[in-house]
């Protein structure tokens, strides 16, 4: 048949150069994460394990160094190379390794093993004591005073060395640093360990490769084979301090030993976070994870414990979580509703403190935030009708309110004078400007551009025929004071208009009425699912700057909690955020999205395999260069006041500690009978 000649002549035998070309081409790039990572039986029972001399050709390249190839499952074959380092600065420093841990230099992995063996005091000093003994005797006949010099810090180092093995400051260890590079594709492999051997000796760090024993070096990390000899040459005398510095993790993880504890880590040791360390540049923070990963949870954990120990918060509820545990906790809750007696104005504004000391009202921070909500109240509707010259009108109309209303950058202006007698003088706010006031100007606008965008931002006010749409439209009702937490929800608002409206409108009007209520205080604004406000076209970038710019002056940390990355990273205000937040707390994670996370933060392999496995409340804590597994651990009057799952007894122990406490305060607010004795 003609489709049967078809298929043969095109068909290439395997010697047939296009066939070697493509071959090559297929394996030139190195695996993904997960695709190319070798698996247990890969050593337990590989295919094939062949140690290739310089002269060997393999996947037709020259292979030019000692390796070893090996046989896999995931992937057709890959190379390993052993190195033993060999530091020459003289010294050793935290962190030494790090680099060499995270393994950036191209298509490759790295593995490090440190092999340690103890070593006695008393030969060590012998030897110490033979060298010095040596240095003097050079010093004494050295003629340049440079190295007279370099022979003299030397015999510093050797006795302050001796005093502290003596005194038993430090224990002595025969140490050697062993170095597993591997890769899938020769020709990336041998540019992969040229960049490794060069980035290190450029820190005096030398990597040697175990020429000619290159399969034993490797047998050296793997468990189940028989013990190989690691060659005298490799090892190299440390103290205690020193053979720290060479573990990535040698402190601990995180090193925060103030602010709350979260939980334990892998080796059972609590895990302090402190958002005010002050080795942080900035105390904002994003809390990531996937529906049921236990975001809700670790958040509530953090506010309650910072709350215990002098630090305010504001959270800005989604889905109205948070409820049961504020009014068991006796703190303000509001739900905004068409119902709802509370009320907050987005005008409001409050005096801020310069980093001089001077105070002032920011009106033109504040007129930012407005009219970033009015466009998107427009635009809800109708995006075209915001050409350029309606925002220009509507920012100008938004100054001339509060000029109108008497309000300028001096503090004084805040507040109106109300003499009540020759000798007593009061004071009071004055009364803000309000969205319907917006309305009227517009409507009253010579352009019919701008009286069309009018039409479209009143049923936001009180002169539109929706209740539910004008709850901010009005003065405020809330007065933030006296207590160390509140509530914001807007679960109950209509969820596709009005509850990305109310996210808005409430993180805004914190910005201006609790971070810049008072600058002494520790402040932690906390907004559930983040993304509805950061990947906004409107009000994105305006909160985005007040937060990550302003935040910091007014001595507040913003926390944004929302599933994943990558709602985050479809915006410059997201990007913004996850630059800005030296804080990341990660639970669990889904396949598709690992990679992501795992580029953009820098994750370890071992980090990003648990990510994919972690438990509810299971989460990886990443501070700076600084990370940690931890196991969120809450009390269990904590439990019972968190959780939410309704197979758990505790769901129910919290509703019965509500209804008893609910029952109580209203019995509290019964009025006493004429003549009935108070309790």
């Amino acid at each position: 048949m003609p489709f049967k000649v078809k298929e043969r002549s095109e068909t290439k035998t395997p010697q047939e150069p296009a066939e070697k070309e493509k071959r090559t081409i297929n394996n030139k790039k190195q695996p993904g994460l997960w695709d190319g990572k070798p698996e247990p039986i890969d050593f337990v029972a590989p295919s094939v394990v062949k140690e290739l001399l310089p002269a060997d050709i393999s996947d037709g390249v020259v292979v030019g160094e000692y390796m070893v190839e090996i046989g896999g499952t995931s992937t057709f074959k890959r190379y390993y190379r052993s190195f033993f380092a060999e530091i020459m600065s003289g010294n050793t420093w935290a962190g030494m390794l790090d680099d060499l841990a995270r393994g950036n230099f191209g298509d490759g992995d790295i593995d490090i093993a440190i092999h340690v063996r103890p070593s006695s005091n008393d030969i060590e000093l012998q030897e110490l004591g033979r060298r010095l003994k040596g240095l003097l005797s050079d010093m004494a006949l050295e003629g340049d005073p440079s190295k007279v010099d370099t022979m003299r810090d030397e015999v510093n180092d050797i006795k302050i060395r001796q005093k502290k093995l003596r005194r038993e400051i430090e224990r002595s260890f025969k140490t050697s640093i062993q170095v597993i590079a591997s890769g899938t594709d020769l020709k990336s492999f041998k540019m992969y360990c040229n960049a490794l051997i060069k980035r290190f000796a450029g820190k005096s760090i030398y990597l040697r490769p175990a020429d000619g024993k290159q399969l034993e070096a490797l047998q050296t990390i793997i468990p189940i084979s028989p013990p190989q000899q690691i060659y005298k040459e490799h090892f190299v005398t440390l103290e205690s301090s020193n053979l720290a510095d060479l573990f990535p993790f040698a402190q601990g993880g995180i090193t925060h030993k103030t602010g709350v504890i979260l939980g334990i880590d892998g080796l059972g040791r609590p895990v302090y976070f402190d958002q005010w360390h002050p080795a942080l540049p900035c105390q904002h923070m994003i809390i990531l994870g996937r529906s049921g990963a236990g975001k809700t949870y670790t958040t509530q954990v953090i506010m309650h414990r910072s709350m215990h120990i002098g630090r305010h918060i504001a959270v800005v509820d989604w889905k109205g979580e948070h409820k049961e545990w504020f009014m068991l906790c006796g703190l303000p809750y509001i739900e905004f509703s068409e119902k709802s007696p509370n009320r907050i104005n987005p005008y409001d504004v409050e005096i801020s403190t310069d980093v001089d000391g001077t105070r002032y009202i920011d009106i033109e921070s504040a007129s930012n935030n407005v009219q970033a909500l009015v466009f998107k109240m427009i635009a809800t509707y109708d995006r075209k009708a915001l050409t350029g010259r309606v925002k220009v009108y509507i920012g100008e109309a938004i100054r001339k309110q509060y000029a109108d209303a008497g309000i300028t950058k001096d503090p004084k202006s805040l507040y109106q004078a109300a003499i009540s007698s020759s000798n007593i003088s009061t004071t009071r706010k004055r009364a803000m400007p309000e969205l319907g006031g917006l309305y009227k100007h517009m409507e009253q606008s010579d352009l019919e551009e701008v009286r069309q965008a009018a039409e479209l931002l009143k049923p936001f006010t009180h002169h539109g025929t929706s209740p539910s749409y004008s709850i901010f439209d009005g003065q405020s009702t809330v007065e933030l004071k006296g207590f160390p937490g509140y509530g914001f929800a807007v679960n109950r608002l209509d969820k596709d208009i009005m509850r990305p409206i109310g996210l808005t409108a409430i993180a805004m009007w914190l910005n201006e009425n609790f971070a810049k209520a008072d600058v002494s205080q520790e402040k932690i604004i906390v907004i559930e699912e983040a993304q509805n406000i950061l990947d906004d076209p409107d009000v994105g970038g305006p909160f985005a700057e007040a937060a990550y710019r302003e935040f910091r002056a007014t001595n507040t940390g913003m926390c944004a909690v929302t599933q994943g990355l990558e709602v985050l990273r479809r915006s410059n205000a997201g990007i913004a955020a996850i630059k800005n937040s030296p804080i990341k707390i990660i639970g669990k994670q889904e396949d598709i999205d690992i990679q992501v996370i795992s580029d953009e933060l820098r994750l370890s392999e071992g980090e990003a395999g648990f990510l994919l496995r972690a438990k509810k409340g299971e989460v990886i804590m990443r501070i700076e260069d600084e990370s940690d597994i931890v196991y969120i651990q809450a009390s269990d009057l904590e439990h019972v006041m968190f959780t939410t799952n309704p197979n758990d007894p505790a769901f129910w122990q919290r509703k019965e500690m509500l209804k008893a406490k609910l029952g109580q305060e209203s019995l509290q607010m019964v009025p006493l009978d004429v003549g009935q004795e108070e309790v």
